[in-house]
């Protein structure tokens, strides 16, 4: 989405996605760039303070500028840590050349970690039956 886009046409997105963010890309070179991210508490936090239909707003208007940006390489750890660090709940994604990939959530490391979890528990439990063969 650019930060010329209408508050409006953002909202649209995050509804028909059924997503609570978009990620804001200005054209660098013939290559998206991320810029900033727009949440839907961003949304009604702008039009609660402006008082103005989402028509007149942009999203560069009130997205976060200077977003946390994970490379797709970044451990679990890693992306924990500097999610927390940083206070959010999603980042956008890059490849190695600065292509945006995609949205990591905490979500998506909270089935991770569960998964990862499962396993070691399934470790412990078999644990006594491998040391009867």
């Amino acid at each position: 989405m650019s930060p010329s886009a209408p508050l409006g046409a953002a909202a649209q997105i995050m509804c028909d996605w059924h997503v609570g963010t978009v990620i804001v890309t200005e054209a660098l070179l013939d290559k998206p760039v991320v810029v900033g991210v727009l949440t839907d508490r961003d949304i009604v936090r702008a039009q609660l303070q402006h008082a103005a239909d989402l028509s007149r707003l942009r999203a560069g208007d009130v997205m976060t500028r200077d977003p946390l940006v994970l490379n797709e390489q970044e451990s679990i750890a890693g992306a924990i840590d500097r999610l927390r660090a940083r206070g959010v709940r999603r980042a956008p994604v890059i490849s190695a050349t600065g292509m945006l990939v995609g949205v990591l959530s905490v979500d998506d490391l909270l089935v991770q970690v569960a998964a990862e979890l499962r396993n070691l528990a399934l470790l412990v439990s078999n644990q006594p039956g491998w040391e009867s063969r």
